[in-house]
């Protein structure tokens, strides 16, 4: 009985010694930064919004679509990388970007576009897809 009490007090010390040992919480990767938001994300859904009605554009899209990349750079370049099944013609492109307050803004042809969340894993954006008015496009990306 004493060395099950013995045993017992000690795995409890452990435990305590141990959570007492856990280290800081890292800074905040989901502030929208720069920093953050960098780095290379996957398509994981697109839904367009027109006259009150949802259209889940994803699901459309073609397999070569749907394995691509988009990677922000942090000195504000951005590729777009026809990865996977390569579409043809290939849709690889470049481009810039920058973030003023809650908009990613770019100088290639795609729109500007909202951040509605980002947690620093999964991005969500708003925008007005390119030459459709009246539509709004939710795009979700998550980093890879």
């Amino acid at each position: 009985m004493r060395k099950a009490l013995l045993y017992t007090l000690a795995a409890w010390i452990f435990c305590i010694s141990f959570l007492a040992c856990k280290k800081s919480v890292s800074a905040d990767n989901s502030s929208i930064t720069i920093e953050n938001i960098s780095g290379t994300y996957a398509l994981k859904g697109l839904i367009w919004s027109f006259g009150g009605f949802n259209f889940n554009v994803f699901d459309s899209l073609d397999a070569c679509e749907k394995d691509n990349l988009i990677k922000f750079n942090t000195d504000k370049t951005v590729n777009y990388i026809d990865a996977g099944t390569v579409c043809t013609p290939p849709a690889d492109d470049n481009g810039t970007w920058d973030l003023q307050g809650d908009s990613l803004i770019f100088s290639s042809n795609y729109s500007n576009a909202k951040i509605q969340s980002f947690d620093g894993k999964t991005l969500i954006l708003t925008g007005v897809p390119e030459g459709e008015t009246g539509a709004t496009a939710t795009t979700t990306l998550e980093k890879q």
